[in-house]
């Protein structure tokens, strides 16, 4: 008798879903909207597909776009360093042009091609020779200061010993007490000033220039400053270290002055 009763009352529902459906779908409004849903869940898979593929172009698109912008910039990047080095060469040039017309000395410019690879020691190289008046005992210099001297011309370059070497030597004086000495090469970016008066006061950061009394060397031109003061064991004169005023690993293009 249960049994009878549900399938009469699932028949029941069956009935009224289809009578309400009926009813539903004779309005034009339901009608079309589920005409419309329908097509919308029909054509869904293919419209999301093809949707699917312009993503993809479209993606395909961005990362060329990506990479092409990507070159630009590099090659952008390259070009500000290079505008960037000649400026900052440049700017070297005309210190090295205002050291220049300041000493007014008749001077070859010449660029650095190499270093010996022993800082102790101390020497580079340069691209200018006998071929352009450059001669063995040439006072080279940069902007800052004394560098060196050639001690080597060959025909289209040149070897220049610094102001460190140990072998190294010139007259030197310090520029506010007037006090000659002579300068040695120290090794390592220092320099010494040799046989100053035992009795002199010599100060902590005076600076130290050429004497002149040597016809490599013209008078004046720094040398750099004094960075400590000493006896000699003897206690028959003072002698000095000098910080270099040019720091000779630095340098790209130096000055040298014409005997």
């Amino acid at each position: 008798m249960y049994k009878i009763f549900q399938q009469s009352k699932n028949w029941f529902i069956s009935v009224i879903v289809i009578i309400s459906l009926s009813i539903l779908f004779s309005i034009p409004m339901f009608r079309d909207g589920f005409s419309g849903f329908f097509k919308k869940f029909m054509f869904f898979p293919i419209n999301f597909f093809s949707n699917l593929d312009d993503r993809f172009d479209n993606k395909k698109e961005v990362l060329t776009e990506n990479r092409i912008n990507k070159d630009k910039i590099a090659v952008l990047s390259l070009e500000l360093e290079r505008y960037k080095d000649l400026g900052e060469e440049n700017s070297r040039l005309r210190e090295l042009l205002q050291f220049k017309e300041k000493t007014n000395y008749e001077t070859i410019s010449a660029e650095v091609m190499g270093r010996n690879p022993n800082n102790w020691v101390g020497s580079f190289f340069i691209n200018k020779g006998k071929n352009d008046d450059i001669i063995a005992g040439s006072a080279v210099c940069s902007s800052a200061g004394l560098l060196g001297k050639v001690i080597e011309a060959q025909d289209h370059s040149s070897t220049v010993m610094l102001i460190t070497h140990p072998g190294f030597k010139t007259g030197g004086m310090l520029k506010k007490s007037r006090i000659n000495g002579i300068i040695v090469g120290a090794g390592t970016n220092r320099a010494k000033i040799l046989y100053l008066p035992v009795d002199s006061e010599i100060s902590i950061g005076e600076e130290v220039v050429t004497s002149g009394l040597s016809s490599i060397f013209p008078k004046g031109i720094p040398i750099g400053k004094i960075s400590s003061v000493f006896k000699s064991k003897t206690g028959l004169y003072q002698y000095a270290f000098i910080t270099p005023a040019a720091d000779s690993y630095t340098q790209e293009e130096v000055l040298c002055i014409k005997e």
